[in-house]
């Protein structure tokens, strides 16, 4: 390179770097702190603005995913990575300030019954764009081929978990996540003996979560039947909300959600769902169709409103609103204290209900009133109670059940 320089030109590029070191003398630390926290800036990984898959060891810290084949897919709102020697989720980091944070999941997977062992034997990215990714694992089980898929979109925080059988195309049911973290204290939200109306957000969710189940093991309450999983990181998919849920802010929250295929008709899955209830399974009305009202005191974060829908804090609305004035729903009430609530419509109100263990047990005439507050005693031996309330236009609300203690 100097060779074919003229001397005065190399001069001069003597010069140069003489200048520049002088002046980062002059500048001194300034400049070497600059360096630092540019240097260290770069080791932390910044959030996508879409879809990305990358192939070999993961970038989340602290991650499990080491392997040359294993898979790591980055979206605006989280990371996770795929083992290729198991195939199931080994980790998950979730974006804060835009960056990815650290490992939060040991393993999310689908565990057919205790004992019983998945062989992995094909990873394949099936879809992959800026804007959706789908990831499938081929698996042996007893002899029989299974296939489990990872499905993402640019626009959802969570990802969409379903397992089948290759030849009869059987959807099996679950799934168990295990953390990192330890248990999280959250405010349970059971007791409100000041209801205000602003502590409720409204939003209208996708089809398949017209019943919201959470646990971290989605097979304590389904044996069978076809119930695919959904992993919530900070929001229940695409929400239309009547209030903007401000994302970015706080700390988002993983919740393993079921997703159930959508039923015949709202009467249905109400009837479905009423038979869980008194079988005791923590089952709650989503929002397939009408609009989810979810208590969410602390803010209108996404995150806020789906840890509260996934608890039952909620309740359904194709017109009028039901709102708890003492035991909230999805709460616990002891035997005979009062459940009270709060009935709300801009056309006026018609009618009410109580159910108790799936019979209609009490109910009130209303004229037209716009606003209603009434109550009733919680009865011992018996597992739940439900509001219901009916507007002058036939349209109705369904909160969700109160269990008795």
């Amino acid at each position: 390179m100097f060779s074919a320089m003229k001397l005065s030109e190399f001069d001069g590029l003597l010069i140069f770097i003489g200048v520049f070191f002088m002046r980062f003398y002059q500048t001194g630390l300034t400049v070497l702190a600059a360096l630092v926290l540019s240097a260290c800036a770069s080791n932390n990984e910044q959030a996508s603005v879409r879809l990305d898959v990358m192939q070999g060891p993961t970038f989340i810290k602290g991650g499990d995913a080491t392997g040359a084949q294993d898979i790591t897919v980055k979206s605006p709102y989280f990371a996770f990575a795929i083992s290729a020697d198991t195939g199931a989720l080994v980790d998950l980091a979730i974006v804060n300030n835009g960056q990815y944070g650290p490992d939060l999941v040991r393993s999310l997977d689908f565990i057919p019954a205790e004992g019983q062992q998945l062989t992995s034997t094909k990873i394949d990215v099936l879809e992959q764009t800026g804007k959706r990714v789908v990831i499938e694992l081929e698996r042996q089980l007893n002899g029989q081929t299974v296939k489990s898929r990872y499905e993402v979109n640019r626009d959802n925080a969570g990802i969409r978990l379903s397992t089948t059988q290759a030849d009869s195309g059987q959807q099996f049911s679950g799934y168990r996540l295990e953390r990192n973290q330890g248990p999280v204290t959250l405010p349970s939200y059971n007791d409100m003996p000041n209801m205000v109306q602003a502590h409720w957000t409204a939003a209208s969710l996708q089809n398949e979560l017209g019943i919201l189940y959470e646990s971290d093991d989605l097979r304590k309450n389904r044996q069978g039947g076809e119930v695919s999983a959904w992993l919530s990181a900070g929001s229940l998919d695409v929400l239309s909300a009547d209030k903007p849920l401000y994302g970015g802010q706080g700390q988002a929250k993983l919740a393993l959600l079921e997703l159930t295929p959508v039923t015949s008709g709202f009467e249905a899955k109400l009837k479905d769902l009423r038979q869980r209830w008194s079988r005791g399974e923590k089952v709650y009305l989503g929002g397939s169709s009408g609009k989810l009202y979810a208590y969410t005191p602390k803010g209108r974060l996404s995150a806020d409103y789906a840890s509260a829908a996934g608890k039952g804090h909620s309740f359904l609305s194709f017109g009028p609103q039901v709102y708890p004035v003492t035991t909230n729903f999805g709460g616990t009430a002891k035997p005979f204290t009062e459940s009270q609530v709060e009935f709300r419509s801009d056309v006026g109100l018609s009618n009410a209900e109580v159910w108790l263990d799936g019979k209609q047990v009490a109910g009130w005439k209303i004229n037209g009133a716009k606003w209603f507050r009434t109550g009733v005693p919680v009865p011992p031996n018996h597992t739940w109670m439900q509001w219901v309330v009916e507007d002058r236009n036939g349209k109705r609300a369904y909160s969700n059940p109160i269990w008795i203690e």
